[in-house]
């Protein structure tokens, strides 16, 4: 077989496959537009019959009594009630992440506290000092004073 037979061979070969293809996307297209068309129907009625006061009314009081939509309504309020309850515990999931990695990082740890509260009781205990040294001048100020105004 020359190159040429060959390609003409497979070049046959896919020409029905090609055309089986472009059948069955035209079926689907059809199936496609048959099902938007019927959509549009049904959703076209639904606004013709809400749009009229009587009708709309009826069909709301019909659904208000329906079982179906009670049910529907309750999942939806457990659903709601869910999310909820799930964003509530992302969010303290993530404050006490993020609170629990401060004190890892040692922004608020107890260790540095009580390491402050040392330092702090030094520098109390060294004001404390300084205050009693200057109490101590000024008694020794307040006495040359005294004598001072005694011997006038």
């Amino acid at each position: 077989m020359s190159k040429e037979e060959v390609k003409k061979t497979q070049s046959e070969n896919e020409e029905p496959n090609s055309q089986e293809e472009s059948a069955e996307k035209k079926d689907g297209d059809k199936n496609y537009s048959v099902n938007m068309a019927i959509l549009g129907g049904v959703v076209g009625a639904g606004i013709g019959l809400l749009a009229n006061p009587k009708a709309s009314k009826k069909i709301m009081e019909n659904l208000s009594e329906s079982e179906f939509v009670k049910t529907a309504g309750d999942e939806f309020r457990k659903t709601a009630q869910e999310l909820i309850a799930g964003q509530a515990q992302n969010s303290v999931k993530q404050l006490a992440s993020g609170y629990l990695s401060k004190i890892e990082e040692g922004l608020l740890s107890p260790k540095k506290d009580k390491g402050k509260k040392q330092e702090d009781n030094g520098d109390y205990e060294e004001i404390k000092e300084e205050n009693k040294q200057l109490n101590d001048r000024l008694e020794k100020i307040e006495q040359m004073l005294s004598n001072l105004v005694d011997s006038k």
